[in-house]
């Protein structure tokens, strides 16, 4: 908001993972945006949150039709295979049912040698963490829960976790939140590293396993 202020253009966002996993379904989340969000803004729907990207594209423009500007992968690369053979399917598909318009744009630890490779077909990216001038730790926050059940979007794990350390080796493990022991490798006993500090807004001295609504991870 502060930059686009300083430089004098209108600031533009995108929608998160967090609103189609609430709302259970890419099509109903794109639907809820357009019903709600001013009309000069353009449709981009986020499309790899639950199923295969070709897949939920088809279905987002059957839905939206001219109302749709383009469609956003942002799938982590751990998950997400061959990211230009992924374009260039949901492209395909989009040409074969008569959307050439729709715009395809691409996020999810994109730098310069990205940018290069996927430019054949992607119309568009979004840069965060290689916009930096200086060697980054790369990592996000995403929604693991709702309303205590486990749920997350297509290549992240479900669920609050708690992270282990084995205090012999070093080695350290993640495991579901209510796994209560843990043994190292190497026959160490692990510790639990993740306490919280703070719950509902105050500082808290004990150490419960915290379950919000929507908790992340």
């Amino acid at each position: 908001m502060a930059g686009a202020d300083l430089i004098g253009v209108e600031p533009t966002g995108t929608v998160p993972h967090a609103l189609v996993l609430v709302m259970g379904d890419t099509v109903a989340a794109t639907r809820a945006f357009h019903e709600v969000v001013a009309p000069h803004v353009r449709r981009i729907s986020l499309i790899d949150t639950f199923h295969d990207e070709k897949f939920e594209t088809s279905r987002v423009a059957e839905a939206m039709g001219e109302a749709l500007f383009g469609v956003w992968l942002d799938t982590p690369g751990s998950s997400r295979g061959d990211f230009l053979e992924i374009l260039r399917k949901v492209r395909w598909e989009l040409d074969l049912r008569g959307f050439k318009e729709i715009r395809l744009v691409v996020s999810g630890g994109i730098d310069e040698t990205q940018i290069r490779h996927l430019n054949p077909v992607a119309d568009g990216y979004g840069v965060g963490t290689s916009i930096s001038n200086a060697p980054t730790v790369d990592f996000a926050f995403d929604i693991v829960e709702i309303e205590g059940q486990p749920m997350a979007k297509r290549g992240k794990r479900s669920a609050a976790k708690q992270l282990w350390r084995c205090p012999a080796c070093g080695e350290s493990q993640v495991t579901p939140c209510h796994v209560e022991k843990v043994t190292c490798a190497c026959g160490q006993a692990m510790r639990p590293l993740l306490k919280p500090l703070i719950r509902r807004a105050r500082s808290s001295a004990i150490c419960p396993l915290l379950r919000p609504s929507a908790s992340t991870s």
